[in-house]
C-alpha cells in the first residue's frame, strides 16, 4: 500500500467510524471532519519536509463529482466551497437541463478526501437539522396548538443549516491558524492551471435570506454550535 493509499484509508476509516459509530453527538463524530483536514495537512507537511530526491511522486489531477444531477440546494454549494478551500481543492458546478451537480478538482488524494468530507458533512447536517426541526415542531404545536407552516419550517431549517456551515468554517479557520497550516493548504500550481483551463464563468455566491425571528435566530445559533461542536474533542497528532 502506497503512502497516499494509507492516508486515504486512514481518513476513510475516520469518517466511517463517525458515520457508523451510533452516537452522532460523540467526540468521534464531532471531530471527524477536523481530523480529516489534520491528516491531509500533516501529510502535506511531511511532503514538504522530505526532499525531491527522496520522494519522486507524479502529480495527478482528479476532477470528480460529489453529487448527482439534482436541484442542488444553496447550502450544498456553500458547503462545497468551505470543504474545497480547506482541502486544497476547487469546487464548481456543472449544469444541464435545469439540474446541477457539484464537483471537486484537486490533486487526486486531496480531491478524494474532499469528496469524502463533503459526503460526511452532508449526512451530518441533515441529521442535525432533522433533530432540531423535530424539537421545533413539538414546541410550536405545544405553544400554538397547530403545526408551523411549510414556509416557516423551511426558513428555520435553512437558518440551522447556514449556522452549521458557518460553525464548521470557523472551526477550520481556528485549526489552520493554530497549527500554522496556511502555506500547506495552498493549492498546487498544477491544480490552479487545470481549473483555469476549464474557463468557468464566475457565478453568484450561494445564499438564502436568513429569518430574523426568534425561532430563526435560535436555529442559526444551534446550527453554529453543532457545526463548531468539534472544539470539545481532543485533536492529537495522528501518526501514519
Amino acid at each position: 500500500m502506497t503512502v497516499e493509499e494509507k492516508v486515504l484509508h486512514k481518513i476513510r476509516a475516520l469518517l466511517n467510524l463517525a458515520r457508523n459509530g451510533g452516537d452522532p453527538q460523540s467526540n468521534e463524530a464531532q471531530s471527524a471532519l477536523l481530523m480529516a483536514q489534520r491528516v491531509m495537512a500533516e501529510y502535506g507537511i511531511n511532503e514538504i519536509e522530505v526532499s525531491d530526491s527522496v520522494i519522486n511522486q507524479s502529480k495527478e489531477i482528479l476532477d470528480d463529482y460529489a453529487t448527482e444531477f439534482e436541484k442542488l440546494s444553496w447550502w450544498k454549494k456553500k458547503l462545497g466551497k468551505v470543504i474545497a478551500q480547506n482541502f486544497r481543492c476547487y469546487s464548481y458546478l456543472n449544469k444541464c437541463n435545469g439540474y446541477t451537480r457539484l464537483a471537486f478538482m484537486g490533486l487526486r488524494q486531496d480531491a478524494e478526501i474532499a469528496i469524502m468530507a463533503f459526503s460526511f458533512a452532508t449526512d451530518h447536517i441533515r441529521s442535525g437539522a432533522d433533530r432540531f426541526m423535530k424539537a421545533y415542531r413539538k414546541e410550536y404545536i405545544s405553544e400554538f396548538g397547530l403545526r408551523p407552516s411549510i414556509s416557516q419550517q423551511r426558513g428555520v431549517r435553512n437558518n440551522y443549516v447556514e449556522g452549521w456551515i458557518s460553525g464548521l468554517e470557523s472551526q477550520y479557520d481556528e485549526q489552520v491558524n493554530k497549527e500554522g497550516w496556511g502555506l500547506v493548504l495552498v493549492k498546487d500550481e498544477l491544480v490552479n492551471q487545470a481549473y483555469k483551463d476549464l474557463g468557468l464563468e464566475r457565478g453568484r455566491a450561494a445564499q438564502h435570506v436568513r429569518r430574523e425571528s426568534s425561532a430563526g435566530k435560535a436555529a442559526y445559533a444551534k446550527g453554529y454550535s453543532d457545526g463548531k461542536g468539534f472544539s470539545a474533542a481532543a485533536h492529537g497528532r495522528i501518526k501514519r
